[in-house]
């Protein structure tokens, strides 16, 4: 089995045990200094790439929010073309139906929040302190 040394830490031939350990940890010590700093140069490549990704989501939602406004809004233009009444009741109707379709979504937010998150694990639990308590 051959063994890594740094060129900078060769080995005194005839040392003892302390002299050894301690180039070990020297050994150690730069193979997890290297490490670390291929970590490092690795991390800030995937720092830009993390940054570029939560922009493009960041443009893209925004893009998203805009569109979908401009579709309300090109949806109310027709129906308010289409029909004998004013505009501005298409938009109060159309509000009230967003209303009511995010209060729909935050009551089944709610109900869901209300389940258990872990209810295998904790029944596991459950069990695990009766079957000790029993054991006692």
């Amino acid at each position: 089995m051959t063994e890594y040394t740094p060129p900078s830490q060769k080995r005194p031939e005839g040392a003892g045990l302390p002299a050894h350990l301690l180039s070990l940890l020297a050994s150690v010590a730069a193979y997890l200094k290297a490490r670390l700093e291929l970590a490092g140069l690795e991390g800030k490549d995937a720092a830009g790439y993390g940054l570029k990704a939560i922009l493009y989501l960041v443009a893209a939602l925004g893009l998203v929010a805009f569109g979908y406004a401009f579709l309300w809004i090109g949806l109310i233009a027709l129906i308010a073309s289409l029909l004998p009444t004013h505009w501005g009741w298409i938009v109060l109707a159309m509000g009230v139906l967003h209303a009511g379709v995010a209060a729909i979504c935050v009551a089944a937010a709610a109900a869901q929040w209300k389940k258990p998150f872990f209810g295998g694990t904790l029944e596991e639990f459950r069990k695990d302190q009766e079957w000790l308590n029993q054991q006692k």
